[in-house]
């Protein structure tokens, strides 16, 4: 088990009977495979503490959106770092008004945005319920930012969650070192093929926030 000043990133409950450990029937293994170290270093050293510090914040704007906390922080670090004075939506200064002639004042209000299209749009493009009562899959959790990111790109072009970064990178060590999808596509919002400089994707940051994932 990780020690005190690591972060969690096996996933496994402790109890004191067989039983008790036993899956229900029909319920789905709980994720536990290890992130690599370089990913949990990256995490205790940039990403714990301002999502820690918004913790209450998060599950406040994430609970009116019936979606797990964790999802939306993760989305607040990738697109902004969790910095107070940026909004999550594009990136932007609080209070700049964006392309899309949109404009929010407040954390709240960016982070709601976030979470209503992270709902939507895990919905439309992979038919996948964010706000239902059970957890998430690491697949499932990669096709939620995947969407979130790229829209329906990847799935027009054939392209699992599972090579993008945004979503995956450092999740294990074949997660390392990645790049954007290299797909022929003018919409796509970054650029294809590029290196991708970032040292943690979304679903390691929402597993190392203790999110029940399953396998």
């Amino acid at each position: 088990m990780p020690s005190q000043s690591e972060p969690t990133v096996l996933f496994s409950t402790n109890t004191t009977t067989a039983a008790a450990v036993r899956p229900v029937r029909g319920a789905a293994a709980r994720y536990t495979q290890h992130l690599p170290p370089a990913t949990g270093k990256a995490f205790l050293a940039s990403a714990k503490v301002p999502l820690i510090r918004g913790e209450s914040l998060y599950a406040d704007v994430a609970g009116q959106a019936g979606i797990p906390w964790q999802v939306l922080a993760a989305c607040d670090w990738m697109q902004c770092k969790a910095k107070r004075g940026l909004s999550p939506v594009y990136g932007e200064k609080l209070g700049t008004v964006n392309p899309d002639r949109t404009s929010y004042r407040t954390r709240s209000a960016a982070l709601e945005r976030c979470a209503d299209d992270l709902a939507e749009l895990a919905d439309s493009v992979y038919q996948i319920d964010l706000t239902r009562s059970g957890p998430l899959s690491v697949r499932e959790l990669a096709n939620v930012f995947a969407a979130f990111r790229w829209g329906g790109l990847l799935k027009a072009h054939h392209t699992s969650a599972m090579e993008f970064p945004y979503s995956v990178a450092g999740l294990t060590m074949q997660h390392m070192h990645m790049r954007w999808p290299n797909i022929d596509d003018p919409e796509a919002p970054d650029k294809p093929g590029a290196r991708f400089h970032k040292p943690l994707g979304a679903v390691p940051v929402v597993l190392s926030l203790n999110y029940p994932a399953t396998a």
